[in-house]
């Protein structure tokens, strides 16, 4: 009887960790890095705009430090009451901030083991991307060195070069079975036509790099601030509406969703859209429970959970939990 005993208590918390669903989620931090953060002070891009007391207070290296640790506690409260398992996160500083953003997240009760940093070509303002999780994370892509030509205007007489200046690829293993998750920050729709054509070059060849991992069927998650609505061309690139390969499923349709309140990630303009996003292989939409057909219950929620303070961000996060078989 002792030995039964035993091998119940051995067993079972080991079962529980097995049926445990994962939740993964993306969220732009807007500007967390030391370089830039004056901005979430309501201060502009270019400090040499700023007037009198703000421009003579941040010169100063100390006060600038003071303020972006002010900050990552903010958005460390705030991505704490997320919780999610894996978390994608984009406009995030280099290793060393982010870095204190995962250490600030154990200070206040919430432990990312494993976490990596992109390696960024953004030096203008200076972001990254990051992942941040629970399990641990392989096979770690911190860059994509792909090139790809794209017309600056429609009569197609200007041809530029572009590639992913922020984006990185790891693997996790999830009930022992690996998913490969890419996290790309696309250009913003600031700039117009240019800005336009050179997110649709970054999504073709984000669906490049991606294309080797569906050929075997195996599961892949894309996510991050790709800066396109659900039906902009970008996106129907990137999941696979322009090639033969299987296409990838837009959690943020209305199916996958328990809460309508809130469907929107970002505010441009006083145009409330998505352009934060979670998509999925097939193979891993298959793999998810089928518990109830007929009510179209996937294994997959999807929620947007409001920022509401613009201290933290000016994005909402964005959360799909899946519920594998």
């Amino acid at each position: 009887m002792k030995k039964v005993l035993l091998l119940l208590l051995f067993i079972l918390p080991f079962q529980w960790v097995l049926g445990q669903d994962l939740k993964l989620a993306t969220f732009n931090c807007e500007f967390l890095l030391k370089k830039k953060v004056h901005l979430k002070y309501g201060l502009p891009y270019n400090m040499k705009y700023a007037k009198g007391k703000d421009k003579q207070e941040w010169q100063d290296d100390r006060f600038r430090q003071k303020k972006f640790e002010e900050s990552t506690q903010k958005v460390a409260a705030h991505l704490k009451t997320i919780n999610a398992d894996v978390l994608g996160l984009t406009e995030v500083g280099n290793a060393s901030e982010v870095k204190l953003l995962v250490d600030e997240l154990k200070k206040q009760g919430l432990e990312y083991k494993y976490w990596k940093v992109c390696l960024s070509d953004d030096t203008g303002t200076g972001q990254h991307v990051a992942f941040l999780s629970k399990y641990e994370l392989t096979d770690v892509v911190p860059s994509f060195p792909n090139r790809g030509l794209y017309f600056v205007e429609s009569d197609k007489d200007e041809v530029e070069e572009t590639g992913i200046s922020k984006g990185m690829k790891v693997t996790i293993n999830f009930k022992e079975v690996p998913i490969h998750l890419f996290l790309f920050h696309l250009k913003s729709e600031r700039g117009g036509e240019d800005s336009d054509q050179r997110r649709l070059m970054q999504a073709e060849i984000a669906r490049r790099v991606m294309i080797p991992y569906l050929q075997k069927e195996e599961h892949v998650v894309v996510m991050g601030d790709l800066n396109s609505e659900k039906r902009h061309p970008a996106l129907l690139t990137i999941r696979g509406f322009k090639d033969v390969e299987a296409e990838l499923v837009q959690t943020g349709d209305s199916y996958y969703f328990e809460d309508y309140e809130t469907r929107w990630t970002y505010n441009y303009k006083g145009q409330k859209e998505q352009i934060d996003h979670i998509l999925l292989s097939l193979s891993l939409k298959n793999a998810c429970k089928d518990n109830k057909p007929k009510q179209k219950e996937w294994g997959i929620k999807t929620a947007i959970l409001p920022t509401e303070n613009e201290a933290v961000s000016d994005h909402n996060a964005l959360m799909v939990t899946l519920s594998l078989k």
